[in-house]
């Protein structure tokens, strides 16, 4: 970079290279925290060793004894506490105290909890790591919850084969962040204190209090449970809070942490049984279940459900593309055996109460909207250019590979996964959300063509608004980019997108089917 360049970046591309070297971990960078820069990590790891240290190595100021005890015991970082820890740091760092705590923020290290209003605690920091705090008595006698399966909803159960410890503070952070802690009497004094424990938490779903969220954690699970005051609860809102946990729990261990093998099953377990004996020990099933045993009660128990309608949908979302064409004829596979396709099928429901019962004539191009004709497009890049892209790759490593014409997407992306040569960034068969702008290896490519592919066959409304088509115009764009550098195709594959793209699409590119 030449120093005789009055601005050798825009703000742009400077926003743009602190974002990756922040990815690669090489210097950490906030976009709402734009002062800083912190290019030694080191530096910023030594600040947080000021606040999360043992306690045999502090010598704690005598004059705060109590609330240190607070902060060793609840994990409860009183100002006092804070000043001083800080007021031994002459140094830069307390010069800079309240950047060093939203950072410590933004990794999860020290936490904020919501509070509802009215509360009796004042807002400060907590730090989870260093809650050993237990329940003064069993939750459901603490927050006075009856002993019957209407107030209490099944276990919902996320089962590890190895739970890395730290992944149990970023969830509950998170859910800090999302819900108002609950609070609970304190029965030697009368001020309240938030229900965040050592291996539990519980939080408020409404402002009414009548609806709670219990999270608990045990050495391999962590499991979650709706605690019901009121009226009964409808299923949507059991999904919303089954995604948004298994969302975040993906993105903690996929995009933040980057454990491709850390991995979890969803699991249930009776409603009654106490957390601490909470084992997760029911596979959910397609099967439609009335009733069944349950082994900690020792009786048969009514099936509800709550959370099964969740993991059916995302049981349906996993099967394989041929069987979803079976079961919708309106769907045309883009797995075609064909060397070079421009026809994609688009099923358009129109109201024809009003015309004769003449059977429906072919469309013109004209009847068909923009977002049909953007699907269109989109899928002739899919069938034709993403799988000349993945074929042209895997054919140097696989010399026996089955001509093209026999190849679609699912295929090649089965070779590439059983050859694992290009492994994705975050593992085979991430979703979307995980992918970064930043990940640009050869792996991360074959995802994105898998998923783009996906996308498009999955849809059941075979329509993409602009704002949609345009996303993935730019994401195939660079994609294509890259393989061209990296193929070096005889046509370039821009260069074929490009020329898509421009083209008019005709009535016969849709093979269009109405119904």
């Amino acid at each position: 970079m030449s120093a005789a360049t009055p601005k050798p970046l825009s703000e742009e591309e400077l926003r743009l290279f602190l974002d990756f070297h922040h990815e690669i971990r090489a210097l950490v960078y906030f976009k709402d925290l734009p002062d800083y820069i912190i290019l030694d990590t080191q530096w910023l790891s030594d600040a947080f060793k000021c606040i999360v240290t043992a306690k045999k190595f502090r010598a704690a100021n005598i004059r705060n004894q109590k609330s240190w005890e607070e902060f060793y015991h609840r994990g409860k970082l009183h100002k006092e506490v804070l000043e001083d820890i800080f007021e031994n740091e002459k140094n830069i760092l307390n010069k800079h105290k309240d950047y060093i705590l939203n950072v410590m923020e933004k990794f999860d290290i020290v936490i904020c909890p919501n509070k509802s209003e009215g509360s009796g605690e004042k807002p400060c920091y907590y730090v989870p790591c260093l809650i050993k705090a237990e329940p003064v008595q069993d939750i459901y006698k603490m927050f006075k919850v009856p002993e019957d399966a209407r107030n209490r909803s099944t276990w919902l159960c996320f089962k590890f084969k190895f739970l890395p410890p730290h992944l149990k503070h970023h969830l509950i952070a998170t859910l800090c962040r999302k819900y108002d802690i609950a609070e609970v009497a304190v029965p030697e004094n009368k001020k309240r204190q938030i229900a965040l424990f050592k291996d539990s938490a519980v939080f408020e779903l409404q402002k009414t209090k009548l609806r709670k969220l219990l999270v608990s954690t045990c050495p391999n699970s962590i499991q979650i449970q709706v605690l019901e005051f009121g009226k009964g609860m409808e299923k949507e809102l059991y999904k919303d809070i089954a995604d948004f946990v298994k969302l975040e729990l993906e993105n903690i261990i996929l995009k933040r942490f980057k454990m491709s093998n850390v991995e979890f099953d969803k699991k249930w377990e009776c409603g009654l049984t106490k957390p601490e004996f909470v084992t997760g020990c029911n596979d959910f099933s397609g099967e439609e279940i009335t009733e069944y045993f349950c082994e900690t009660c020792r009786t048969p128990h009514k099936f509800i459900g709550e959370w099964s309608e969740e993991q059916n949908k995302a049981l349906s979302v996993s099967q394989s593309s041929e069987k979803m064409q079976r079961s919708d004829p309106y769907i045309e596979s883009f797995s075609q055996n064909t060397a070079f396709s421009t026809k994609v099928r688009v099923s358009v429901k129109r109201d024809y109460s009003n015309l004769s019962e003449e059977p429906p004539r072919k469309r013109s191009l004209t009847e068909f909207t923009k977002e049909e004709i953007n699907f269109t497009k989109m899928g002739i890049v899919v069938l034709n250019i993403l799988a000349d892209a993945s074929y042209d790759l895997l054919k140097p490593d696989k010399p026996n590979l089955r001509p093209r014409s026999d190849c679609d997407i699912t295929h090649l992306y089965r070779e590439h996964r059983n050859l694992n040569k290009h492994i994705p960034s975050y593992g085979w068969g991430c979703p979307w959300h995980i992918i970064q702008n930043t990940d640009i290896a050869i792996g991360d490519d074959i995802e994105r063509i898998r998923l783009t592919r996906n996308e498009l066959q999955h849809s059941r409304i075979f329509q993409l608004d602009d704002k949609r088509f345009n996303e993935l115009c730019n994401i195939l764009s660079d994609l294509l980019k890259r393989f061209d550098q990296h193929n070096k195709p005889t046509k370039l594959y821009t260069d074929q997108l490009n020329d898509i793209l421009a083209k008019t699409v005709s009535a016969e590119d849709f093979g269009s089917e109405i119904n």
